[in-house]
């Protein structure tokens, strides 16, 4: 398996059909399990562009329907089917009846009259078996039925014109050609020898096993119906497609954006479709052994044209900007709102860099000039670390959750009944998880977990835990369908794919697993009551816990993999001269780039681990390779990820208990709108920031235990007025049309929950607010008794009072609007004044970078003053530092500003700690609040490296 920033999946599943009634969310346990007792229905839902197109010929009676064919992005769509033929699985899984379906780019070819498609060269097809090794041929149709080679010499259905000829292997193949031109005749190496290191056997630059979309074989079932989940993929992650993007080529220059298709070829009996082989002879114990490009074949093809969103930026890329930076949960929907913006205002585009949450807060209090100028956030800056003076604004931005997400097929054990053998394959629905459970799962605590290179460690806290999740009795109780299921990979099933990094999405999952009595005793170290313990390194008890410090305190904002187990596989080579580097904790369960690579991953089946053994290495660094993707009809990955990532990819959730429903007939939530809108409707303001707090414990019925609100926040008079008025009017749209859920750009994407007319009001007062807020007027009273001896400055008799309300003002013009100089009101004073640590003369200057800014102000140098009778006294009044909300102002026209979303890595992520050893922060001191915990993890060096980091739209 391959781990790639490119987001090309390949889905072989099988059908899924309604067989049998779903449980519902409460009560799950039962008495009997029952196949199918998880659900079987993971088609997605039907939008305004669904189709259904019908077969020909043979297959006129069957009807094929896509949910959506507009407005595509990198996304899955679902495939459904009636009036098939029943699926034949021998001598293969796929013998006879079933389908095959691929993406193709091009123009219609007319050659078939009322179903043209493309024409075959153009589909992305031929990869799935593209190993020097094969795959099981008892779970994937015949070789050739899913590769290019269209015939062979001496075939009867030989035509040398139809393709390449390779007089090497005498096989015929299609080429492929790419959107811009170029053409790949050959596929696979026939010479490479898996014994001799070095070459490649894939020779196609385009796509491979792992990064293609093409579903090899999807089966029909006993009622002429299937599903499958079919992920469409943009120019981005398939250049040889480029679907959505101007990348082909035009007569007399210049480029356009192409025609894409899904392509499904339906298959019917091995005779028919071995005609001109020599596998037409006894073509029933055979099977089917065509590829699904020949022309015997794709003659039948249904072509279902489809439409992308524009990949291309219509930002004009370069231009002066306005920076953003913050949680990657607001990302796929700001990156959905900037083309409409960027084409309907002529306000500078934005750049949007997702980092972690606690770096976010410090840039922006940084006041470094380049540093952003708004950032998106899930918790407030803690209140010690800012300056009453120049307070921070928020806005509520998004609602989505944080999800655990899976991707299993169902592979029954020999002893299940008939009907569970019937749904072989078919994915499962639904999953049910508690505290506990995903506590589990966190904590490295089932032994294949552990058992790196399946070797193990012989961890005597291990011995009565189970092998992975599907064995555990906690698990089962409710889930009951997996007693009868066998689980393939008990790696990926014993842990979650997790994003690194530091994020408040990881301390909110802590805590609401910690704040469950059940999970926080099996953490403290009681085993269950099955005998499972915690792996001690995650012990929640600093008795327990072999580094003496108890985990937990302070909640961490981190997925660590702790566990120090490593394994050291023995000498090999020539004379046994290669020592293998060690394979860890993240080697057997990489971290994933964030929630999309997290979901992107388990759609696939492919997590990139390099723990496959290469026997022939020269050298040490090539000793361990990556695993391929999981086998068809036996997949099972977790992860933990976002809503809106979930719903892009088509991943399943899991439903969740509240923390400290922890009864028998407990209920589980699902991550869908209702269970969002009840939990976002619940949570609290905890400061006067009145950003949003979850409180497990006390989550009313049918709220989903983890929501997640993202808030724009901005220090308003640390910016200039231009500034102030394109952030709020960021604002400004992002909560009006931006809150409409659709599939336009523009709209919210899915996963997302619209904000409630409170939330919105709620960004409304703060837009007018980032606008219209003045510095707080200051009244100084001075009052200077008569001095004896002579001082520098004029001596003051009476009161004097100085008041001033103006915005900041630059020390130094700037022509860049991506440079913010933050300055601080100038306050005028008096000699005597400037001598009392109270009242301090004030003048503009350019804030240095501070990790922990300064709430004073700097105050300039004043001659002492020597005074031998009463001392001069200094009376200084402000209004309070909460901000009066602007009710009774009007609303900031609407704006739609040019949105430029460039998703820049920060240049602190080395900083994120993400697999640094678990350290114990410092307690803050005795009477004050301290330091935010998960804002010390992250610090400012590197600042200006955000513009040079890699894009993560």
């Amino acid at each position: 398996m391959s781990r790639r920033s490119s987001f090309r999946v390949w889905l072989l599943g099988p059908f899924a059909v309604v067989l049998l009634s779903l449980l519902p969310t409460a009560g799950v346990r039962a008495d009997a399990p029952l196949a199918g007792s998880q659900g079987t229905d993971t088609s997605l839902p039907a939008t305004a562009s669904q189709v259904t197109v019908h077969g020909r010929g043979q297959f006129s009676n069957l009807a094929v329907t896509v949910n959506q064919t507009s407005n595509l992005t990198d996304q899955a769509v679902s495939i459904t089917w009636t009036g098939g033929t029943p699926t034949i699985a021998a001598p293969t899984r796929f013998g006879a009846q079933f389908l095959q379906i691929f993406q193709c780019w091009g123009d219609a070819d007319s050659s078939v009259a009322g179903d043209p498609g493309p024409p075959p060269q153009q589909c992305e097809q031929g990869a799935v078996g593209g190993t020097p090794n094969g795959l099981p041929g008892t779970l994937y149709p015949f070789r050739d039925a899913m590769n290019r080679t269209i015939s062979r010499m001496g075939y009867d259905n030989f035509v040398p014109t139809d393709g390449y000829y390779d007089s090497r292997t005498t096989e015929l193949y299609l080429p492929f050609r790419s959107v811009d031109g170029t053409v790949v005749n050959e596929f696979a190496d026939p010479n490479f020898n898996p014994a001799v290191s070095g070459g490649n056997f894939w020779l196609n630059p385009y796509y491979n096993q792992t990064t293609t979309n093409e579903i090899a074989g999807a089966a029909t079932g006993p009622d002429g119906k299937g599903a499958e989940l079919f992920q469409v993929l943009t120019g981005v992650q398939s250049s040889g497609l480029g679907c959505g993007q101007k990348v082909q080529p035009v007569a007399g220059g210049g480029k356009a954006v192409p025609k894409c298709w899904i392509v499904v070829v339906p298959r019917g009996s091995a005779a028919d479709e071995n005609v001109g082989t020599p596998s037409a002879q006894n073509a029933d114990q055979n099977g089917v052994t065509t590829s699904p490009v020949s022309p015997r074949a794709w003659q039948n093809r249904i072509a279902i044209p489809i439409d992308f969103n524009p990949v291309d930026s219509p930002c004009p890329l370069g231009a002066d900007e306005r920076r953003l930076s913050g949680s990657e949960l607001a990302l796929p929907a700001v990156a959905s709102w900037q083309p409409t913006l960027c084409a309907t205002s002529n306000l500078p585009p934005y750049s949007f860099s997702p980092i972690s949450d606690s770096t976010a807060r410090q840039q922006l209090l940084s006041g470094q000039p380049g540093a952003p100028g708004m950032v998106v956030v899930s918790k407030p800056i803690s209140a010690d670390q800012l300056d009453p003076a120049s307070p921070v604004v928020y806005a509520p931005l998004t609602a989505s959750g944080i999800v655990i997400g899976f991707n299993i097929e169902r592979s029954p054990s020999p002893t299940a009944p008939t009907d569970a053998q019937q749904i072989a394959g078919v994915r499962i629905a639904q999953l049910h998880l508690t505290p506990r459970l995903v506590a589990k799962l966190l904590t490295q605590s089932y032994q294949q977990a552990v058992n790196v290179g399946a070797s193990s460690p012989n961890y005597p806290w291990a011995t009565n835990n189970p092998a992975h999740l599907g064995t555990d009795p906690d698990f089962l109780q409710f889930n009951p369908e997996f007693n009868q299921l066998l689980i393939q990979d008990g790696r990926t099933f014993s842990g979650l794919q997790l994003p690194e990094g530091t994020s408040d999405a990881a301390q909110q999952v802590w805590q609401w697993v910690l704040a469950d009595p059940e999970a926080h005793a099996w953490m403290d170290g009681a085993p269950d009551p099955w005998g499972m313990k915690v792996n001690p390194v995650y012990a929640t008890t600093a008795a327990v816990n072999p580094s003496g410090e108890a985990f937990g305190d302070p909640l961490p904002n981190t997925f660590p993999k702790s566990d120090p187990y490593c394994y050291q596989a023995a000498k090999q080579g020539p004379n046994n001269s290669i020592t293998p580097p060690k394979l860890c904790g993240t080697d057997w369960m990489p971290y994933r780039n964030d929630f999309s690579d997290a979901a992107r991953v388990t759609r696939i089946a492919a997590d990139g681990a390099k723990i496959d053994n290469n026997q022939v290495a020269l050298n040490s660094s090539d000793v361990w390779t990556r695993e391929g993707p999981q086998y068809l009809g036996r997949r099972d990955m977790l992860s933990l990820t976002d809503t809106p990532s979930a719903a892009q990819y088509g991943v399943q959730t899991a439903s969740l208990s509240r923390a400290g429903d922890d009864g028998a007939n407990r209920s589980f939530i699902s991550a869908d709108s209702a269970g969002i809108a009840t939990a976002v409707a619940a949570m609290k303001a905890g400061d006067e920031s009145q950003v949003l707090e979850t409180d497990p414990v006390h989550a009313p019925a049918g709220a989903y235990p983890l929501p997640a609100v993202t808030y724009a926040a901005v220090q308003p008079l640390a910016l200039e007025a231009s500034a102030r008025s394109d952030y709020a009017s960021f604002i400004d749209y992002a909560v009006g049309a931006g809150q409409v859920p659709g599939l336009a750009l523009g709209q919210l994407p899915r996963g997302y929950a619209p904000l409630t007319d409170a939330l919105k009001q709620q960004a409304a007062t703060a837009s007018a607010t980032i606008k219209t807020l003045q510095p707080a007027p200051t009244t100084t009273t001075t009052t200077t008794a008569t001095t004896t001896a002579p001082t520098t400055s004029t001596p003051t008799t009476e009161s004097s009072t100085t008041v001033e309300s103006q915005p900041p003002v630059a020390s130094t013009p700037t022509t860049t609007r991506r440079s913010t100089t933050t300055t601080r009101p100038s306050t005028t004073t008096t000699a005597s004044a400037a001598a009392t640590e109270s009242s301090s003369s004030i003048e503009p200057t350019t804030e240095t970078p501070s990790a922990e800014p300064s709430s004073s102000a700097a105050s300039s140098a004043a001659p002492p003053v020597t005074s031998t009778s009463t001392p001069a006294t200094t009376t200084t009044t402000r209004p309070p530092t909460a901000i009066t909300p602007f009710l009774h102002l009007a609303r900031s026209r609407f704006a739609a500003p040019a949105l430029g979303v460039v998703a820049l890595g920060s240049g602190l992520g080395a900083l994120e700690l993400t697999k640094r050893p678990r350290r114990r922060r410092a307690a803050p001191p005795a009477g004050g609040a301290g330091p935010d915990p998960t804002d010390a993890m992250d610090g400012l060096d590197g600042l200006d490296a955000v513009d040079d980091a890699g894009s993560a739209t």
